[in-house]
């Protein structure tokens, strides 16, 4: 019978120390974190974490790294092209909030780099080169094709056109319980995320939309 690998592997282990750090981050900050903490919490000592990472903000840079990379892989994907230009926008709003329903630590660690202005983002992260990317590889394609069908306006420009939607499509994680307060939505639950997906959708496509009317 094969034997699966040792938990006390060096793998196991900084996957542990890893998630250990992410989740102290998206909770206390990078200020806040404390790598004592982060090494008990991911049973190991502070020492041992240090063996790894010589400093919090080298900790930091390769948290952020990682958490880039599950985010675009979710985010990107072939799949895009054979929708059409509507359906792709759809798919787009529907990764974006998905990331952040299967991964709620962003919410924290979104805020705290931006409060720290991306600081920590390493100079041999992939994660800046990886959106411009996206945006290249994915979203010029799909408004080049919605335009060519007459679907959407000419003239978006699309890396505002992501961070438009990205801000959108995010803004309930951020604002939830604001926006449930005055809405009346609870958008915590499933119905209340639904409820925003499809605002945000019918939103973006009307602006996109080549029969909008513009100022």
């Amino acid at each position: 019978m094969t034997r699966g690998r040792p938990m006390h592997s060096s793998a196991v282990t900084l996957d542990r120390i890893l998630d250990a750090a992410r989740d102290a981050f998206s909770r206390f900050g990078f200020d806040g974190a404390r790598l004592d903490e982060i090494g008990k919490a991911a049973g190991v000592s502070k020492q041992l974490v240090y063996h790894y990472f010589k400093t919090k903000d080298e900790l930091y840079g390769v948290v952020l790294d990682r958490i880039a990379v599950e985010v675009l892989e979710m985010l990107d994907g072939p799949s895009y092209e054979q929708m059409t230009p509507t359906e792709a926008i759809e798919a787009l709003v529907d990764r974006i909030m998905q990331n952040f329903v299967e991964r709620p630590y962003l919410v924290g660690i979104t805020v705290d780099q931006s409060l720290h202005k991306g600081e920590h983002v390493s100079r041999r992260s992939q994660y800046l080169p990886s959106v411009r990317t996206f945006v290249e590889n994915r979203i010029v394609p799909i408004l080049q094709r919605g335009e060519a069908a007459g679907e959407f306006r000419a003239g978006v420009d699309p890396y505002l056109f992501y961070w438009s939607v990205f801000s959108l499509a995010t803004g309930v994680f951020f604002e939830d319980w604001s926006m449930a307060e005055t809405s009346g939505i609870d958008f915590t639950t499933d119905a209340g995320l639904a409820a925003w997906r499809e605002h945000v959708t019918s939103l973006v496509l009307g602006g996109l939309s080549a029969h909008a009317l513009l100022g």
